[in-house]
């Protein structure tokens, strides 16, 4: 089914190409996204049009087709880092590197990395959604992922299915991966999360971290020796460090990215019974070496079924989802363009910001 023609309110624009890669791209009457279909579905833009601002991070290395790629050597990580251009991924079936019952995983599993297939289910001036469908090559899982806009609203609506196709029972770990970068990202952007607790990554998680690995402090005071942060608002590019943190102990499942000043945010939402972590991975100007080379200023609030970022250790510590053979689980998510706002208390799956 191909789009509509239509040059107002909801519309599609299908059956195009972006840096050699299909592409399609949904839009309103106020925000505007972009999917790579032939790497990873992955939404590369998210537009609010009014402000012209666009949310997602653009890594220094932008967007390479996989088809125009040739690694000169194979990485033992796997190449999800050659490909990374920032933007929105999903993340599955597991986090670090891994081997899962003989299944070799790169860092971040398969499905950011595989070409995926649309359907057109609706294509009105009120409403559009499309099905979004993938299966693993090296492990037995589906994805059908629909995503929704409607007509003036600056919501994203997704609902996601994941099927094990096998008659065993497996494990997997799954995040949603929303790199945010300048110009909304700036000093002073506040995050608003309703979380008890944070762990620093343990080992150390890139040479520019300052804070001791593994330690655990209450949301979001951690301390630096005799100094504490407030990991809730932004630093500068100047700030020259960056690392992951586990943010856990959630109340609810949303979070918001908020420049006060501007009235002008992102935010997320989803059923924290299933996404029971928020990764916060961040690099304020300083990184050396492969992969950033200091050219990155960015964050990323990634929520999460399991921790820490390895498998392994996700499954010794009990943190992964179980699926048996041949059943399924389905789970909405909600972002949201908020404006007009310089205070949150909630951001509701409907999409609703208070």
């Amino acid at each position: 089914m191909n789009a509509k023609y239509r040059h107002y309110a909801c519309r599609i624009t299908d059956e195009m190409t972006y840096k050699g890669m299909n592409t399609i791209f949904m839009e309103n009457e106020l925000i505007s996204i972009g999917i790579l279909l032939d790497k990873g579905a992955d939404i590369f833009q998210l537009i609010h049009k009014a402000s012209d601002m666009d949310f997602l991070w653009k890594s220094p290395n932008g967007i390479t087709a996989p088809s125009r790629y040739r690694e000169t050597v194979a990485s033992s990580a796997g190449s999800f880092l050659d490909h990374y251009h920032g933007g929105w991924q999903d993340i599955f079936p597991g986090g670090g590197p891994a081997n899962y019952m003989g299944a070799e995983l790169g860092l971040h599993g398969e499905v950011s990395q595989l070409g995926w297939e649309y359907t057109i289910l609706e294509d009105t001036a009120e409403r559009i959604k499309v099905l979004l469908t993938v299966e693993c090559i090296r492990t037995p899982f589906r994805i059908e992922k629909t995503i929704e806009l409607m007509s003036n609203n600056p919501a994203i609506y997704i609902v996601e299915k994941i099927i094990n196709l096998s008659s065993e029972t497996l494990e997997f770990m799954w995040g949603q991966h929303p790199a945010i970068g300048a110009p909304f990202l700036r000093k002073g952007v506040k995050l608003i999360i309703p979380a008890e607790k944070g762990e620093i990554h343990s080992p150390k998680f890139m040479e520019s971290s300052i804070f001791e690995p593994g330690q655990v402090f209450d949301w979001p005071m951690v301390r630096n020796g005799d100094k504490e942060t407030d990991l809730s608002i932004v630093l500068g590019d100047d700030a020259n460090f960056g690392d992951l943190v586990y943010i856990k102990d959630l109340k609810e499942g949303w979070y918001a990215i908020l420049d006060e000043e501007k009235e002008l945010g992102f935010g997320f939402a989803w059923p924290k019974e299933i996404f029971k972590y928020i990764w916060f991975w961040f690099v304020y100007g300083k990184s050396s070496g492969y992969p950033w080379w200091d050219r990155t200023y960015c964050l990323a609030l990634e929520p999460w079924t399991s921790a820490p970022n390895s498998l392994a250790k996700a499954m010794e510590q009990n943190t992964t989802i179980r699926i048996k053979g041949g059943e399924s689980l389905t789970v909405p998510l909600t972002a949201v363009v908020i404006t007009n706002a310089n205070k949150i208390s909630n951001i509701g799956i409907n999409g609703t910001v208070t």
